[in-house]
């Protein structure tokens, strides 16, 4: 019972982050990365929780799930600097180049003029890029620092939010990847190495069955290790945070339509509102 209400205890306390994405991105990562630490203690010790329970109740009273959110986002934003610089600029950045050839010429254009009409001066031409990509950039950037402040309408902008969560999980996760490897092999170390060589020498004299050899959970411990261990050097990886990176971006400067759409108010109709 200890063991279920410690888990029920956590759940509890995850439940009070009512940001999707402090929940979904931040702090998600975090708790994925102890999980091998943390099934294994549940799976060795549930019957033996009840100190252990009551510390950690009391670490998660005293912000312990904020701190590993934190750490979280700490972890990915150092990642995303070294990211970025290697893909060659933020990805927001990239795709609004003409040289970049991620939209067709002509959709390409199209957003240059809905984001030079938000933004209120020029884009450069193809010319004027390839002659001071520096200035060119700064243009764009500043134009997607815009896109990001008009589009936090969650439930309007749904699918750059979903965009945005999954790039964020990704990006954290990645800057949490070495952390991650470790609990889950400090988990198949711990299981192995707690009995002592003289239990496990006499479970293989007196098991009959490779079940008999291991308790249940031992094989919980083991076998949530390895699967997490497999999940953090396989599927967190540089191209899978790309992938998520570029699908954001993508659907950042797409939302521009939406924006330039706004209907413009007449000046009478101001007059007559002033």
């Amino acid at each position: 019972m200890s063991g279920e209400a410690s888990v029920s205890g956590i759940a509890k306390a995850i439940s009070q982050f009512s940001d999707p994405y402090e929940r979904q991105a931040r702090l998600n990562p975090a708790l994925l990365a102890l999980s091998p630490i943390i099934v294994t203690t549940v799976a060795l010790y549930g019957d033996r929780l009840g100190l252990i329970s009551g510390v950690v109740s009391l670490l998660i009273a005293l912000g312990l799930l904020f701190l590993l959110s934190d750490y979280a986002r700490s972890r990915g934003k150092a990642k995303e600097q070294a990211l970025w610089k290697k893909w060659g600029g933020a990805p927001s950045t990239q795709v609004l180049r003409h040289r970049n050839g991620t939209f067709e010429r002509g959709e390409l254009l199209g957003y240059h003029s809905k984001l030079a009409t938000l933004l209120g001066k020029p884009f450069p031409s193809s010319a004027e890029e390839a002659s001071d990509s520096q200035g060119a950039d700064e243009v764009y950037a500043e134009a997607c620092g815009m896109l990001r402040g008009a589009t936090r309408d969650t439930k309007k902008f749904n699918l750059l939010f979903k965009d945005n969560i999954s790039y964020g999980f990704r990006r954290n996760a990645l800057g949490l990847r070495k952390v991650a490897v470790a609990s889950a092999i400090f988990s198949l170390i711990w299981v192995a190495v707690r009995q002592g060589p003289s239990v496990w020498l006499s479970r293989y004299q007196e098991a009959t069955t490779p079940e008999a050899f291991f308790s249940v959970g031992e094989v919980t411990a083991i076998g949530a290790s390895l699967v997490m261990l497999l999940i953090w050097t396989t599927y967190i990886t540089e191209k899978s945070v790309r992938d998520a990176a570029f699908s954001y971006a993508r659907t950042l400067v797409s939302a521009s339509g939406l924006l330039a759409a706004k209907p413009k108010v007449s000046r009478a109709k101001k007059e007559k509102v002033n």
